[in-house]
């Protein structure tokens, strides 16, 4: 039962080490570990606020991301539709070029024929007047032996030139 009620020797020595014991503690290790308490508290304070520091620059990181994403978007927008243009561009000088090709191949064609065409009238003529002067000689050697096979030899004459 001496635990339950305790002697006043007991209590006065308990007293005592208590006492000498929080002396100690308080010349040694009361203010190293307050110390490192406060030092504790001022990186605790430093890391939250570097924590949000950090989160406002991400934010503004974010902000930043996404506003070159939408420029980065509008400049392929642009680039895709210039490109589209001048695309179209390309194709419809192809096709007035190609137009222009035909053009000239077609005159040129045209004037081909044209020559060619000037180039018979030539031939025929020559043909003509060839059989014209055949026609015409054998006309007069015929004349001066008879008329009436005169005309009947240059109506047979002017049949087999319409038939050629």
């Amino acid at each position: 039962m001496e635990l339950l009620m305790p002697g006043l020797g007991l209590i006065f020595w308990m007293t005592v080490s208590f006492g000498f014991v929080l002396l100690i503690l308080k010349k040694y290790a009361w203010k190293p570990i307050l110390h490192v308490l406060n030092r504790r508290e001022k990186q605790l304070a430093k890391s939250f606020s570097d924590a949000r520091r950090i989160e406002y620059e991400m934010s503004q990181l974010a902000v930043i991301k996404s506003t070159r994403i939408a420029e980065a978007d509008k400049m392929y927008q642009e680039i895709t539709a210039k490109a589209r243009l001048d695309a179209e561009k390309i194709i419809e000088e192809a096709k007035q070029k190609a137009m222009e090709e035909a053009s000239i191949i077609s005159e040129k064609a045209d004037e081909m024929v044209e020559a060619y065409k000037k180039q018979a009238m030539l031939e025929i003529r020559g043909q003509l007047s060839s059989l014209s002067l055949d026609i015409a000689e054998k006309v007069l050697q015929e004349e001066f032996s008879d008329r009436s096979r005169n005309a009947s030899y240059v109506n047979k004459l002017l049949e087999k030139v319409a038939a050629n």
